[in-house]
């Protein structure tokens, strides 16, 4: 007699719990699996482009939903590319992307951020769903082993005027700001959430200290992941094992809630890139942990995740971007593997 692998009669429901180029990457990993997928961002950004719409349209930040529509797009005309154009000529638009511009344009017409997105991505025949975690304006407050704080995500992200090697001990959202109920729908539906990779605190945890966040990952009968990063940032996790992220996601979040964590044990890093990092004050993240340091039911999956291609930096992108990237390919198959090992899916 032969087993018979239970298979979802729907496509199961992943949910990519983030923001930036860590979660642009895995929704492209996963954008060709046969899932569904709902990618759920920070609306803390408050740097470069983000910083004038928040500031002068009154928008909540656009930049990570603006990727997140190009890594899902199966549109591949011209207005795909359009999308991740960044002017680099004169004083108003130098730094700007056509597709933020476009979407305040779009919110403009339509009368709502909300509707803007949606319409946006059935302009761009966006393969899932794409939600802010929270309709409120706020910021990101970061409080740091010293007793100082520092106020909003870009000053966070990239430390200038203090000392980027000193630890965060907590953050914290002001003013207080609700979970989206679109948000906490998917999150308690899904059958996979995925955590990370991206910059630790402005990025994974921003989320979590949004009210009604881990509420819904404790109501989500699904499983939970988490994909560690690659490199220890300057201002955020300076010097991190992989340990220390653990022990730091430990003050938001049950590590009871997590049921699988990806390391990338491929630490053949390209070796100018490296000094480039280094240069930054980053440095590749340790693979310190057992499981005994999470909970014993977790499952640590170690394997090759690292990209081999570096992407080239954007004329007039003022921001620092990350280099050394995981595979959206590795991490695709790394996924599918867990999905089948579920019996989500009996094949990917």
């Amino acid at each position: 007699m032969t087993t018979q692998i239970k298979v979802h009669s729907k496509k199961p429901s992943i949910v990519i719990l983030g923001g930036g180029t860590g979660t642009f990457v895995v929704a492209q990993a996963l954008k060709n699996l046969s899932v569904h997928v709902t990618a759920i961002l920070t609306m803390v950004d408050d740097g470069g482009s983000n910083e004038v719409l928040r500031d002068e349209f009154g928008m909540l930040p656009t930049s990570g939903i603006r990727q997140c529509i190009v890594a899902l797009s199966e549109n591949t005309s011209l207005l795909r590319e359009l999308f991740t154009y960044r002017f680099h000529q004169g004083h108003g638009l130098n730094g700007m992307t056509f597709g933020n511009i476009f979407m305040a344009a779009m919110t403009d017409i339509v009368g709502s951020q909300k509707q803007a997105i949606e319409e946006t991505c059935k302009l761009l025949n966006v393969k899932g769903t794409i939600l802010p975690i929270s309709y409120d304006d706020a910021r990101l407050v970061a409080q740091y082993e010293d007793g100082s704080e520092i106020f909003g995500e870009h000053h966070i992200d990239e430390p200038v005027g203090h000392d980027g090697t000193l630890r965060i001990t907590q953050v914290r959202i002001e003013p207080t700001s609700k979970i989206s109920p679109e948000a906490k729908k998917a999150i308690e539906q899904a059958d996979l959430v995925i955590l990370g990779p991206g910059d630790f605190y402005t990025n994974t945890v921003a989320n979590l200290v949004i009210d009604g966040v881990v509420d819904a990952l404790e109501k989500c009968t699904g499983k939970v992941c988490f994909i560690s990063n690659l490199m220890a940032k300057y201002g955020e996790t300076y010097g991190y094992s992989l340990r220390d992220f653990m022990n730091d996601l430990r003050k938001y979040m049950s590590l009871e809630l997590l049921d699988y964590i990806l390391i990338n044990d491929n630490l053949e890093y390209p070796t100018d890139l490296l000094a480039l990092y280094e240069k930054a004050h980053d440095m590749p993240v340790t693979d310190n942990i057992v499981e005994a340091d999470v909970h014993t039911n977790v499952k640590l999956i170690r394997c090759d995740l690292l990209s081999n291609v570096v992407p080239p930096q954007e004329k007039s992108d003022t921001l620092i971007r990350s280099m050394v990237r995981h595979s959206p390919k590795k991490i695709a198959n790394t996924i599918c593997d867990i999905l089948k090992q579920e019996k989500l899916l009996d094949h990917c």
